[in-house]
């Protein structure tokens, strides 16, 4: 029983609830590129590995932030960044968080917290990806 009220109401109201799931996860993206944008120091420390200049990968990673959450939000090309958003997540994960590599019993828990995070903000994209914005988008206007 409860499940088909879930089911019909889900039905019912898609539009208004792919719109607040693209409004969620694009707030995040865009308010944390914004961030990231005005003191790039903030992301440089996560990519001093890389070859290459960390500011210039700072700047790749807030625009990629910025530009896909406003994307998501608007309900702009929403799979093509949805897709950039799942690659950027996983890339997060592993770059930003190797939690396999530190010794340091507390600081590994929050590293190890903020890897299955981004992971599972990619599982969140990858649900835009495949389902789309919705009617309540500029892709559907």
């Amino acid at each position: 029983m409860t499940s088909r009220v879930i089911d019909s109401l889900a039905l019912r109201y898609e539009p208004v609830i792919l719109l607040l799931g693209r409004l969620c996860i694009g707030s995040l993206f865009l308010m944390s590129g914004i961030n990231h944008w005005l003191d790039l120091k903030l992301v440089t420390h996560f990519v001093m590995g890389l070859p290459g200049s960390p500011e210039a990968w700072a700047m790749l990673a807030a625009t990629v932030e910025a530009a896909s959450g406003a994307a998501m939000v608007l309900g702009f090309r929403t799979r093509e960044f949805a897709l950039l958003l799942v690659f950027f997540n996983l890339c997060a994960a592993v770059i930003g968080h190797p939690y396999w590599s530190i010794t340091d019993a507390a600081a590994r828990w929050g590293q190890l917290i903020h890897f299955w995070k981004d992971i599972g903000i990619a599982g969140g994209a990858f649900f835009v990806l495949a389902r789309g914005a919705g009617p309540l988008s500029l892709d559907r206007a």
